[in-house]
């Protein structure tokens, strides 16, 4: 399978991971691991670790969303064939029509 980043993917890690750190010692590194364990069981089934995108007005089939179990976020990632993309990292008090910029076009 092709795995592939979108090129903001890592600036998004970084400043989450800062902001968390600022809060309290060890935060951040709790954050980093729990993104990098969704990563990996994204990777390892991509078409059943993580929920379909609901815009509010539409369900996006292409594109789902892996929740964090301790953090109010999410990882947001598309699969296609071998294809997996991994598009950002989000707050999950966002707006959801937002989410889906990334992975146009």
């Amino acid at each position: 399978m092709k795995v592939l980043f979108h090129p903001e993917f890592p600036r998004d890690q970084r400043k989450f991971q800062a902001d968390y750190a600022v809060i309290s010692v060890g935060l951040g590194d709790r954050f980093r691991l729990e993104i990098d364990e969704a990563i990996e069981a994204i990777k390892a089934s991509p078409s059943s670790a993580g929920h379909f995108v609901n815009t509010g007005s539409a369900i996006v089939t292409e594109i789902r969303r892996r929740n964090l179990q301790a953090f109010p976020f999410f990882v947001l990632y598309g699969w296609s064939g071998d294809t997996l993309i991994f598009g950002s990292i989000i707050p999950t008090r966002s707006d959801p029509l937002n989410w889906l910029t990334r992975f146009r076009g």
